[in-house]
């Protein structure tokens, strides 16, 4: 179970993104391209019409929500103009945290270090290379369609706190942006938003820019503020491994990067700050092997669609990553011994 604490400060975040999704569809005027009534309806997010930032709804809604726009949106600007909607005050006490830091490369550090509290189903890899600082996003298995709004949405928000901490860089045409798909309709916007060269096309996804920014001092640093904040942090997720064994937080962490793709053990691992052996180890002392911890979730996730969705079973096949509805329902019947059809029935009598 999660504790409070960390329950709160994802859920802060969820009602943050939400917010900003909400309210960009009904500035940019595409309620009837993206009927968001209808889908929140369907995976259970409750809206606060007088306050949608104290709207009921997890960080899994959210992006849940960004999964079933993104057909719909893929021809529109949108997810680059949402990512430039983040503020760092949406990732709570760790955006102050990261606000708080000396420079680019503790930003990161801490980030990555408390990935629990502001989870994304992206990944990045940090390195440096013939003097510059890449960030290169994973590769997805999902449809096209799907890997660029999460692509444009990271980017583009990144891009946003990276020359909010550091105004000397807000312009520099040092930055590169490398896209590892094809130039959309609306591709000048990319220009507006980033300074540098974009180029499309590209092997990888990624953010380039020179390695001296990774050390500019932050013009917010102070370092009373960032101890206090790391501090609380630490407490938070120190409560949380209280409360939680090895398999618990990867439960956790499985839940809280909803993609059809489940991360690898290895990417698991990283996260966790785990050699992979290790972490093998440790697993298999509790009994339980990484493919089953992912079917258990799988299969607590199909039961949270069929319950309180109505997502057509096939869509859910399809969302938890099976290639075939029938392989989803062989194994949910195998898992909890009756189909996914009889499940919803009983629970929605």
């Amino acid at each position: 179970m999660f504790v409070q604490e960390a329950h709160r400060e994802t859920n802060h975040l969820a009602r943050k993104l939400f917010s900003h999704f909400y309210s960009l569809l009904k500035a940019e005027k595409l309620g009837e391209v993206f009927d968001i009534q209808a889908s929140m309806k369907q995976i259970g997010i409750v809206i606060n019409p007088d306050n949608v930032e104290k709207s009921l709804i997890t960080l899994n809604q959210y992006y849940q929500l960004l999964e079933m726009s993104a057909p719909l949106l893929a021809h529109y600007d949108f997810y680059l103009k949402l990512g430039q909607l983040f503020d760092v005050s949406d990732a709570g006490v760790l955006g102050y945290a990261s606000l708080s830091v000396e420079n680019l490369r503790q930003s990161w550090k801490i980030t990555s270090s408390n990935y629990s509290l502001f989870p994304h189903p992206l990944t990045a890899e940090q390195f440096s290379k013939d003097n510059s600082v890449i960030f290169q996003l994973q590769k997805s298995a999902r449809p096209e369609v799907y890997a660029i709004y999460l692509q444009e949405e990271w980017l583009s928000s990144t891009w946003k706190w990276m020359r909010l901490r550091l105004p000397q860089i807000a312009d520099a045409t040092e930055l590169t942006i490398k896209l590892a798909y094809p130039a959309p309709s609306y591709a000048p916007y990319y220009n507006e938003v980033f300074p540098g060269k974009v180029l499309f096309n590209q092997a990888q996804t990624e953010m380039v820019f020179p390695e001296p920014w990774y050390d500019m001092r932050f013009t917010t640093a102070n370092r009373a503020t960032a101890a206090l904040c790391q501090q609380q942090c630490s407490l938070i997720l120190a409560q949380l491994d209280k409360q939680s064994d090895l398999v618990d937080q990867v439960r956790r962490l499985l839940l809280l990067t909803p993609q059809r793709e489940f991360p690898s053990l290895a990417s698991i691992a990283r996260q966790l700050q785990l050699p992979v052996h290790t972490f093998h180890r440790e697993l298999k002392k509790s009994n339980l092997s990484y493919r089953h911890i992912v079917n258990e979730v799988r299969m607590e996730l199909a039961k949270d669609y069929l319950d309180k969705t109505k997502l057509p079973l096939q869509e859910i096949s399809y969302i938890l990553g099976y290639e075939h509805p029938a392989n989803f329902y062989r194994a949910f019947k195998n898992w909890l011994g009756y189909t996914p059809t009889a499940y919803r029935q009983k629970h929605n009598d």
